[in-house]
């Protein structure tokens, strides 16, 4: 999976701990780009609303 793919996967859990668990098995060199990508996308003006 590519590390955009991780971040929607990661958006698209209900609860912080499904969250936090799904982020826990991202590879180490890919975690903090992808806590980038989901923090960009829950801040954008959307509010991540599909």
């Amino acid at each position: 999976m590519s590390p955009r793919q991780y971040a929607a996967h990661v958006l698209s859990l209900r609860t912080i701990a499904e969250r936090q668990a799904a982020l826990a098995e991202v590879p180490d060199e890919w975690r903090e780009l992808i806590k980038t990508h989901v923090r960009i996308a829950w801040n954008h003006p959307r509010g991540n609303k599909q």
